[in-house]
């Protein structure tokens, strides 16, 4: 999944979808699963376009789009176990006792700070800098960030 006005089409139509009642392809169920989790952008979807902006929300500027791509590319990486070692990361952390979301929130946390770094500087992700960093994940460390 990318930041890309395909994927923006793609995440607007499953909104749809889900808000008119409709059956979410197969493909599209893990971004109707991460829409779940958000209840909070449920509104901002009826936006179209605009939902690809940054938002108040509750409080906090966030964007419904970015947020979803991010949730949306962990859980894949945590679905297909690929790294591997970011499944690692999310069961270590769940065994600590933190619950899913806010597992998947760390993570994404990791991701996004690399991944818009290494775009920024027109790098390559750096996976061995992803893996360093979920490999001193710890309950405690992620609670007080």
């Amino acid at each position: 999944m990318n930041f890309d006005k395909e994927t923006q089409v793609r995440i607007l139509r499953v909104a749809s979808d889900r808000h008119q009642g409709r059956e979410v392809e197969e493909l599209d169920a893990r971004i109707s699963h991460v829409m779940d989790l958000h209840p909070e952008f449920e509104e901002i979807w009826s936006m179209g376009e605009m939902a690809a902006y940054p938002q108040e929300i509750n409080g906090q500027i966030v964007s419904p789009f970015v947020h979803t791509v991010l949730h949306t590319i962990v859980d894949s990486q945590i679905r297909t176990e690929q790294p591997e070692f970011v499944v690692e990361a999310f069961n270590k952390l769940r065994k600590q006792g933190m619950e899913e979301h806010e597992v998947l929130h760390a993570i994404i946390t990791a991701f996004a700070e690399l991944h818009f770094s290494s775009v920024r500087q027109g790098r390559p992700f750096d996976q061995l800098d992803y893996q360093s960093r979920l490999s001193y994940f710890s309950y405690e460390d992620v609670k007080e960030s």
